[in-house]
């Protein structure tokens, strides 16, 4: 099994493309020995970042103990 890189923080841009308002996420992360990992945008509507927040509110919340 190959460890998942270590996340540093994450970037968010915003940007219009065609006429479409896009928001982008760009990870900054590090292996555990502390190498640099490549990432790219993703860019996605609104209403896409919308299901990812909801996706990751319910995934924490699944985690949590109540």
């Amino acid at each position: 099994m190959i460890p998942a890189p270590l996340l540093q923080f994450t970037d968010v841009r915003t940007r219009a493309f065609n006429g479409q308002t896009l928001i982008g996420i760009k990870h900054t992360a590090k292996t555990k020995s502390g190498l640099a990992v490549t990432t790219t945008w993703v860019d996605m509507p609104p209403e896409d970042v919308e299901r990812l927040i909801k996706k990751l509110q319910d995934t924490l919340a699944e985690l949590t103990p109540e």
